[in-house]
């Protein structure tokens, strides 16, 4: 993989950063082109570290703790959702045991499909919904979580794969409304 990095590095402008690429003229990208720079590479890692976490430290094993919090308990795999949220929406579907999808067998990969399609089915019916994406970054926790996130209907700036930065900036919806909505979802998977 070195070879990537020399690549890469061979693309830098005179700046010593990339070139901005192709998304910030998407329409659905968040931030103006003007001004917006490419950080620079950071140094090549191999080994990666080990980013796993201490299932005493995991937000996700915290979760399934928390009666509120979770929508369903299958054999092998939950679907719980954050405490709050910017989306009309969020339900992440995980590992019941602190493990990653590799962890997973065959079995645990069919229930995995299943509850990620009854989840994604659940969401999409919510009312204000325009469509559900979804996502998986384990990065850190060591702890399979697959994201489904709820695009409010109509707001087309928010559709692709930049929803999650725009969740971010937007303010958090009321908590009576996320916890209806969470109560429809835990419906639809009963």
């Amino acid at each position: 993989m070195a070879d990537f990095l020399e690549r890469a590095q061979a693309a830098v402008g005179d700046d010593g950063r990339l070139p901005l690429g192709r998304m910030p003229a998407w329409d659905v990208f968040p931030f103006e082109r003007g001004g917006l720079r490419a950080r620079p590479l950071t140094e090549f890692a191999d080994p990666e570290p080990d980013r796993r976490q201490d299932p005493a430290d995991c937000r996700t094993c915290r979760a399934l703790g928390r009666d509120t919090q979770v929508l369903h308990l299958g054999e092998r795999l939950a679907v719980v959702r954050p405490d709050a949220t910017s989306l009309p929406f969020v339900a992440n579907v995980v590992a019941r045991e602190h493990e990653l999808i590799e962890d997973l067998d065959d079995a645990g990969h069919v229930e995995l499909g299943r509850l990620l399609a009854r989840t994604c089915a659940a969401v999409r019916a919510l009312d204000g919904v325009g469509n559900a994406h979804i996502t998986k970054w384990e990065n850190g926790s060591g702890h399979l979580s697959v994201n489904v996130m709820a695009r409010p209907r109509g707001v087309l700036q928010l559709r692709g794969s930049n929803l999650p930065v725009w969740a971010d900036m937007l303010p958090e919806i009321p908590q009576d409304e996320y916890d209806a909505r969470a109560e429809a979802v835990r419906a639809a998977l009963a």
